[in-house]
């Protein structure tokens, strides 16, 4: 199968290339090479819409909050629009865009607001380059600090110096410690050598990891090697190697077979056999003559003994 620049098969082969979500420069010093960031992760949450009664798509208006401590409770129901279906638009105020404003709540009901102006003032300058800071060992940043992780593939025409790159620092076993902006927010990423490209995952700040400072009882208390030794049974019999499709989504699997038994059954439509593909017609052609080499095999074997007793008579 022939492949692109970036490891997927190419358009022509009825593929869906992905779409690269930023697009600039990875510098280092005085090399700078084109690069392109792909998502390296597809979430497959099941993702449920909010429906009224009658099945009709609910929608969430921006309003102003009610003062709750002199609010008076009505003595019959809040009536109805005129389609039966909540609120109408006489009945509540509904905010433009422009109307609404940005607080930092600093104490209970206290906010600082700032305009949505004074708020895109102050972010970061816009940058089309990754900016390598350092390197370091791959194994002295802790994993707590990862988060979001993207495909680094080269421009095409840059492929060569990219690939002296990832494989020197693959040989040295580092990862690049850089900044990046990807809409309006600067990131702390760690870029390390992955297969033919490079991943780069986005990292938290030092003052956001929350201290494991817990109180343990006995957290001195030493195990007997007994103890120890019995752990490390477990362990060593419980240990393999990691494969992840070990591990599949049973909650998100339930639901969707869940929704499949909901899901209204359509009447089959009879089609005319469609034309066997290329594709289909080279495969059907192997597994055929993998078929006959077999049986070419087992007649063989079957031959061999009558011609040895043929022999000895």
């Amino acid at each position: 199968m022939r492949n692109n620049f970036l490891g997927w098969p190419t358009r022509s082969q009825n593929r869906k290339v992905p779409n690269a979500i930023w697009t600039g420069s990875l510098s280092l010093g005085l090399v700078v090479v084109p690069v392109r960031l792909y998502p390296a992760v597809k979430k497959k949450n099941v993702r449920f819409h909010e429906l009224d009664g009658g099945g009709h798509r609910v929608r969430h208006v921006r309003v102003s909050e009610p003062d709750l401590e002199f609010l008076p409770v009505p003595a019959t129901p809040t009536p109805l629009s005129p389609s039966g279906r909540g609120l109408g638009r006489g009945d509540v105020h509904e905010l433009e865009y422009e109307e609404i404003r940005k607080g930092y709540e600093i104490a209970p009901g206290q906010y600082v607001t700032m305009s949505r102006e004074e708020v895109a003032e102050l972010a970061p300058e816009r940058s089309r380059v990754i900016d390598v800071e350092q390197f370091v060992d791959v194994s002295a940043v802790d994993p707590i600090y990862f988060e979001s992780r993207y495909y680094v593939v080269p421009d095409r025409e840059w492929s060569s110096p990219f690939r002296v790159l990832r494989q020197a620092m693959a040989a040295a076993d580092r990862m690049a410690i850089a900044w990046f902006t990807l809409r309006s927010r600067r990131y702390l990423t760690a870029i390390r050598p992955y297969g033919e490209v490079m991943l780069l995952t986005t990292m938290v700040h030092a003052d956001e990891v929350v201290s494991a400072d817990f109180w343990i009882p006995n957290a001195d208390a030493q195990p007997s090697d007994k103890e120890l030794q019995m752990a490390r049974l477990l362990i060593d019999t419980l240990s393999g190697p990691f494969e992840p499709e070990r591990y599949p989504d049973e909650h998100r699997q339930r639901l969707l077979n869940a929704i499949e038994a909901k899901t209204p059954i359509e009447e089959a439509v009879s089609t005319p056999p469609s034309t066997t593909r290329v594709l289909d017609l080279m495969a059907a052609l192997e597994a055929s003559v993998k078929a006959a080499k077999a049986a070419r095999a087992e007649q063989d074997r079957q031959v061999k003994p009558s011609r040895r007793r043929s022999r000895e008579a």
